[in-house]
């Protein structure tokens, strides 16, 4: 026993010996940059698809070029992109939002879709949560003093680009056909408010449709019947429109009004909902249906180049990335990560503060460096002005650009006209 204390009493005195002798000592680790997480929520699913996979390819090219930055100015954060799927469905969105946010998100890039974005309004606005959507364009979501912005322009321009458009066709009746959720009650109010004081008639038989619709059979006959009801009073064929407000339904919608041959004969007008649509383009009957009726959508214009946009560099990721054209309101996701990102930068990640500068972040990033242009946002938050390019489908099965509305001398300039 003795021997075992004097060999731990002489073991201590060793370890006392190291402990004063000035030997040094292998620092700990310094701690790694925090990470701040933004959560893109995104319509993987459902009927925006292809605008939410282009824009989930564009929030990682943002994230990895936000790190990148961080990195070269020894920042001490980096951004944790994180891409979810609200699959175009507001439910889900809502369940979504809220999870994350008991992860501790405060940031999120989206919904893209008005109904997803109006599902999470009041859960954000009890919970301080930040949310931008790129492409959200309700006209009844413009509100002051609510956490989302909208980098897009509300669907009160969108109306009279529509409205002009279809007298452009020289319609003069037109029937309306349209998804039944908070976008495209909007957007059909809207378009009908700019026709209002002109030539054009609206037939007074609406179709608005279940947005959970999958098959169109019933719609189709409908429309047809109001066609036949048209012409039986007189109306030429050539003088009747019909303006669907929908999103990647389309196709199958086309494909139900192909069996009726009067409804080929007749001008059909779209949206941002259905430009650069892959589902249409990608359906042999619906894209030869959208080429014979000259299906023209409208989609927002990006601003004019600033001095060292990053509109290429984004065009040319989706088209590596997914080998097509993407849409315009995937350079607004880029724009939305890197103001984020920098408003972050300035005051943390406090999404009140935030809220308060990133008006000002916005502008001041986007006037050099946008991909969407010179992001100017109004008082509710919203980009305050914005012209629509004209897209319809080409002979060969592309989305083609062949004019645009100028929303302030309230006229189409085209390149190619198709009227």
């Amino acid at each position: 026993m003795k021997k075992k204390l004097l060999a731990f009493f002489m073991f201590s005195l060793i370890v006392a010996a190291f402990a004063g002798s000035g030997c040094p000592r292998r620092a700990a680790p310094a701690p790694g940059p925090t990470e701040h997480t933004v959560v893109a929520l995104l319509p993987l699913t459902g009927a925006l698809t292809t605008f939410g996979e282009n824009s989930s390819k564009v929030a990682e090219l943002a994230a990895a070029d936000v790190n990148e930055w961080l990195t070269k100015n020894n920042k001490n954060w980096r951004m944790n992109l994180v891409i979810d799927d609200c699959a175009t469905d507001p439910p889900t969105g809502l369940r979504k939002m809220t999870s994350w946010h008991g992860e501790g998100a405060r940031f999120f890039v989206g919904p893209m879709s008005s109904g997803v974005a109006r599902e999470v309004l009041a859960f954000a606005g009890a919970n301080s949560i930040l949310y931008a959507s790129p492409s959200s364009t309700a006209p009844g979501l413009a509100m002051e003093g609510d956490w989302l912005f909208r980098f897009c322009p509300s669907d009160a321009i969108q109306g009279p680009a529509i409205a002009r458009l279809i007298q452009e066709a020289g319609v003069e009746h037109l029937i309306f056909v349209w998804r039944g959720d908070t976008w495209g009650d909007g957007l059909q109010k809207a378009t009908a408010d700019a026709l209002a004081n002109t030539a054009v008639q609206i037939y007074p038989e609406l179709v608005r449709y279940d947005p959970g619709l999958e098959a169109f059979t019933v719609q189709a006959a409908l429309l047809n019947d109001y066609v036949g009801d048209l012409v039986r009073k007189g109306v030429s064929v050539d003088k009747i429109g019909i303006a669907i407000i929908a999103f990647e339904e389309i196709a199958p919608f086309f494909t139900a009004a192909n069996a009726h041959p009067r409804l080929r004969q007749l001008a059909w007008f779209g949206s941002d909902g259905t430009a650069f649509s892959a589902a249409l383009i990608g359906d042999p009957t619906a894209s030869r249906f959208a080429i014979d009726t000259k299906f023209a959508s409208t989609k927002a214009r990006p601003e004019a180049l600033v001095a060292q946009s990053n509109y290429e560099r984004v065009a040319q990721h989706v088209y590596q990335e997914l080998g097509r054209v993407t849409d315009s309101y995937s350079f607004n996701t880029y724009d939305i990560v890197w103001s984020f990102a920098r408003a972050i930068d300035e005051v943390g990640y406090d999404s009140a503060k935030v809220k308060e500068i990133l008006p000002r972040v916005a502008d001041e990033w986007s006037r050099t460096y946008g991909a969407s242009g010179h992001v100017v946002l109004n008082a509710a938050g919203d980009r305050a002005f914005a012209d629509y390019n004209i897209l319809v489908v080409n002979d060969k099965l592309v989305w083609e650009n062949v004019g645009y509305f100028d929303s302030r001398a309230d006229l189409i300039k085209w390149t190619r006209p198709i009227y």
